[in-house]
């Protein structure tokens, strides 16, 4: 079955969603054959993330309540709030090297790459 889930940020988490953000890619690495779609949701300019959506194949919502309790920006309080529900796909994954190049670039800036 395939989830989306809408997190929406707490007020004046930036900081705290960049100092995570490395944890939270290498957290959701090992995942990408699962995911349909993903990204950071964006203020009205553009310009601030304000959260983030995804779409997941997991067996149960369970399953992917499991996954969001261990996310590590949930871990860290950035969330406001999180809604999970079932989707139907109708589009896949477009580049799946952009994700890979995301992922280096945020290793190499924490200096782990």
């Amino acid at each position: 079955m395939t989830f989306a889930v809408i997190c929406i940020d707490r007020p004046d988490t930036a900081e705290l969603r960049d100092r995570t953000r490395l944890a939270h890619l290498e957290y959701i690495n090992p995942y990408r054959a699962k995911m349909k779609i993903g990204g950071a949701l964006l203020d009205e300019a553009g310009e601030r993330r304000v959260g983030m959506v995804f779409a997941i194949d997991f067996p149960t919502r369970e399953a992917v309540e499991a996954f969001m309790r261990d996310e590590p920006y949930t871990k860290a309080g950035i969330f406001e709030s999180v809604m999970i529900r079932r989707i139907h796909v109708v589009y896949p994954e477009a580049d799946p090297s952009y994700f890979d190049d995301l992922l280096a670039n945020e290793r190499q800036a924490a200096g782990k790459g």
